[in-house]
């Protein structure tokens, strides 16, 4: 008897200790509404109070739906850090909760990129064969170390050493549109390899995804 009252009070105590962490949860300290926007979830799960105390969904049975941003909140959690959590919905409104914000990834309209990606490949294609050969080398050259910087400057000594003027000014060109818009097509190279990444920032950040970048336009090449 006294061996099953024991189990009893250690089963009710432990069932006490449980209970009381789960409601535990976390400290809202305040709470804002914000722009609309698309993301992707790429880890973490979705709560459906920012106070954190019950998961109501699996960011990874969700890698390809499109989450909206309406609400954050700053939290404090119960070890003392603070943290920012998004409410989020999907497009219906069936799948929604609070997530911290650094599991969301900004999606874009790639609209503008897709067609730049494709003038950028047709400037290729259309340069001699000599010096197209020497694009392709410039491009296998990129590294996993190197930034949209590095890849503008290869091209740019490239175009110094030739002396075709279409050729020159093609380049030149590629280098211009990559200047302007390279951290967006390096995000659109991502989303099309179906690869999470963080978002960069400018051209002189040095990333995988530069490499990612060269490669892909590689393979596109005939």
């Amino acid at each position: 008897m006294l061996l099953l009252a024991s189990v009893v009070i250690s089963v009710i105590g432990l069932t006490t200790i449980n209970s009381s962490a789960k409601s535990k949860g976390a400290t809202v300290v305040s709470t804002r509404k914000i722009a609309k926007t698309p993301n992707r979830l790429v880890s973490g799960y979705l709560y459906t109070t920012a106070s954190l105390t019950k998961k109501a969904h699996n960011a990874d049975n969700y890698p390809r739906t499109t989450f909206y941003t309406y609400r954050s909140a700053t939290i404090r959690k119960a070890n003392g850090n603070k943290a920012v959590y998004y409410y989020v919905k999907n497009g219906n409104g069936r799948v929604k909760g609070w997530i911290w914000r650094g599991y969301l990834v900004r999606t874009f309209n790639f609209t503008k990129q897709r067609a730049e990606l494709r003038h950028i490949l047709n400037l290729i294609n259309s340069i001699s064969l000599k010096n197209r050969l020497s694009v392709i080398r410039v491009l296998e050259s990129i590294n996993k170390h190197d930034s949209l910087a590095s890849l503008i400057k290869k091209l740019d000594n490239l175009s110094g050493t030739l002396i075709n003027s279409n050729d020159i000014s093609k380049i030149k060109e590629i280098n211009q549109t990559i200047r302007k818009d390279g951290v967006k097509l390096i995000q659109l190279t991502q989303q099309t390899l179906n690869k999470t990444y963080k978002t960069i920032e400018n051209i002189n950040q040095i990333t995988d995804q530069v490499y990612n970048f060269t490669r892909f336009i590689l393979n596109l090449l005939p």
